[in-house]
């Protein structure tokens, strides 16, 4: 679903942006505000990414203390729509390739197939739960978010499968829940001291354990619901034919300091790349380091395409800039 009020002219941008989520919102937000046009793909029929999966509240986010995650995804959706950005939604990427203008980017959705153009492209396509090779069902759960809060596990036995954050986090709200018993199993324990603390041992499983998804056993003791809780992988497949260089777990390596790949012009922020400690907060951050990093490149090579009605009134440090150029 193409979303925008003007006319399209899909030769004419300066960022291709990956990913609706924190991360791609935030930089598209930014260059927008810096006078660019960004435009966004994002696989989601809404922008928001991880955040619409989520009903919890989050008061990691200083000032939006009382917010699900779902209400800042719906946040990050009107707020892009409302400043103008240009969105492909419900859209995935088909390919990425080098063109004379830098890149030529090829997507796919309702609108039928369009090619794109841009000297940036930002990879802010995130991550997904991983699986550890079960397939989903109705009583096997994998990753969290709503499908694990909308479940009901009042009077059930479940088993948790995983040694992060997630898999202890996930033992208390299921617990609270009502559940009649909940075992972690993890072949090594990685959370938190803090959540770890909280979990009587009497419920965790340390070391190797087998799963049967047909007879719901683990290690051949029966559950009423299985939930994967295994971390994450980064969507990456669409940017095979760019052959980034990742680290150990998949992630893209960046630059500490641009946010750029090994891949000149290339940039990938938030969880797909995790530079920091992976949450909404950092994930925004990214975006603006990618965002300022692709401002002064374009300010370096002369590149006159400043919108100065959609600068931020008042920012006169922004007008500087242009000034000094």
């Amino acid at each position: 679903m193409f979303v925008k009020a003007e006319t399209l002219d899909p030769a004419d941008f300066d960022a291709v942006i990956v990913g609706g989520g924190p991360a791609g919102a935030s930089c598209a937000l930014w260059l927008k505000l810096l006078g660019f046009r960004p435009v966004i793909i994002e696989r989601r029929p809404r922008l928001g990414g991880l955040q619409n999966d989520s009903p919890y509240g989050n008061a990691w986010i200083v000032p939006l203390p009382e917010l699900s995650g779902a209400e800042v995804a719906d946040n990050i959706h009107r707020n892009i729509l409302s400043h103008d950005i240009t969105c492909f939604l419900d859209t995935a990427v088909q390919s990425l390739v080098r063109s004379p203008s830098g890149f030529s980017v090829s997507i796919a959705g309702a609108d039928g197939t369009i090619q794109l153009s841009a000297p940036y492209i930002v990879l802010a396509s995130g991550v997904r739960p991983r699986s550890g090779g079960l397939k989903a069902s109705q009583r096997l759960l994998i990753g969290p978010g709503a499908k694990i809060a909308d479940t009901d596990f009042s009077g059930k036995k479940v088993a948790i499968l995983g040694g992060g954050d997630n898999a202890f986090e996930n033992f208390q709200l299921i617990r609270e829940g009502g559940a009649a018993e909940v075992h972690i199993f993890a072949r090594t324990v990685g959370a938190r001291r803090e959540f770890v603390n909280k979990t009587p041992t009497k419920h965790l499983r340390v070391g190797q354990y087998s799963v049967d998804t047909e007879a719901m056993t683990v290690s051949g003791r029966p559950y009423d619901y299985i939930v994967v809780l295994y971390g994450w992988s980064p969507n990456l497949d669409f940017a095979d034919a760019f052959d980034l260089k990742q680290n150990d777990r998949g992630f893209i390596v960046t630059d500490s300091e641009t946010t750029e790949t090994s891949l000149h012009n290339v940039f990938a922020i938030g969880e797909v790349a995790q530079r920091m400690h992976p949450c909404c907060v950092t994930a925004m951050a990214d975006g603006v380091v990618a965002a300022k990093e692709i401002q002064h490149r374009i300010e370096a090579g002369g590149r006159d395409r400043v919108d100065q009605s959609a600068l931020v009134p008042g920012r006169f440090d922004v007008l500087a800039s242009y000034r000094r150029g």
